[in-house]
């Protein structure tokens, strides 16, 4: 956004909104790629750490299951993830 008011040479005291200033740049932002961008962006950034960690386990699925628990298991991070390919070019 700074990058973008500094290219369009907007001052910060020109009371210019966040719309204004991407309708002038001829941008167009949406939230569901924004989300999809970090979300991408934390499951690289965990899936890349050292070791085991409880952050890493919990997105692979490799967790220990304790014998007592009842019910089934939740769907893991990555298959709400598939699908949602179209930032690496793979997707629709």
């Amino acid at each position: 956004m700074k990058g973008l008011r500094n290219f369009l040479r907007v001052s910060w005291t020109a009371k210019k909104t966040d719309e204004w200033v991407f309708n002038e740049a001829g941008v167009k932002r949406e939230l569901l790629d924004t989300v999809k961008a970090r979300k991408l962006a934390c499951y690289g950034h965990t899936m890349r750490k050292q070791g085991s960690c409880l952050e890493k386990e919990k997105m692979q699925g490799t967790m220990q299951v304790h014998a007592g628990e009842e019910g089934h298991a939740r769907p893991g991070w990555t298959t709400s993830r598939r699908g949602q390919d179209s930032l690496c070019g793979r997707g629709s």
